[in-house]
């Protein structure tokens, strides 16, 4: 009974906890979706973010962690059957989490992976002579991958000499031209 009363005495205050800490705001929030890992190493960075906050909260216990850990990567995929190789134990938690983060996560993988993106978004307009209909789009592809570079520690600046000649490659001859004139001034 004692045990009993422990227990929802602990949920009652877990509850009001809870319910205390999204009250303090004046609005509410949605629930977070947790992102599912697919196994594409360029979709890492987003969803170890995210998931790095279950992760590291130190009073959830690992058999938990472990199921979100299944919960959050997309069946039938290389890492799901990374995952699948471990029984759910809270022993091979640390474990599974380690082999994922050596597989997916390593950061000189992860850097390779983004300057290949870089350098074939050149070959690519190098393929078609350099006549890219939409800037905006080269724009938002070449700052994804830089962003990404940059959250990897590998910053703009630190590259800039073999960064912009890439770059200036990607763009059509006409933009190429007016940029110049304008550093000029």
């Amino acid at each position: 009974m004692v045990f009993i009363f422990e227990i929802e005495n602990f949920e009652n205050n877990s509850e009001s906890e809870s319910v205390k800490s999204s009250c303090d705001r004046k609005y509410c929030l949605p629930k977070l979706e947790l992102k599912k890992f697919n196994g594409d190493i360029k979709s890492f960075l987003g969803f170890w973010s995210q998931f790095s906050r279950i992760h590291e909260d130190e009073e959830m216990p690992s058999e938990d962690k472990f199921q979100y850990l299944t919960q959050a990567i997309t069946p039938g995929t290389r890492a799901a059957s990374l995952i699948e190789s471990f029984p759910p134990t809270a022993q091979n938690y640390p474990k599974a989490i380690v082999l994922l983060k050596e597989r997916f996560g390593r950061e000189d993988l992860l850097v390779q992976v983004y300057v290949r993106e870089l350098i074939k978004m050149v070959m690519k307009n190098a393929a078609s002579e350099r006549k890219c209909a939409d800037l905006t789009t080269l724009y938002n592809q070449l700052e994804s991958h830089l962003r990404a570079l940059d959250t990897l520690g590998k910053s703009k600046e630190k590259f800039a000499d073999f960064l912009s000649p890439l770059v200036e490659s990607c763009l059509p001859e006409e933009v190429l031209r007016a940029w110049e004139r304008h550093r000029a001034f």
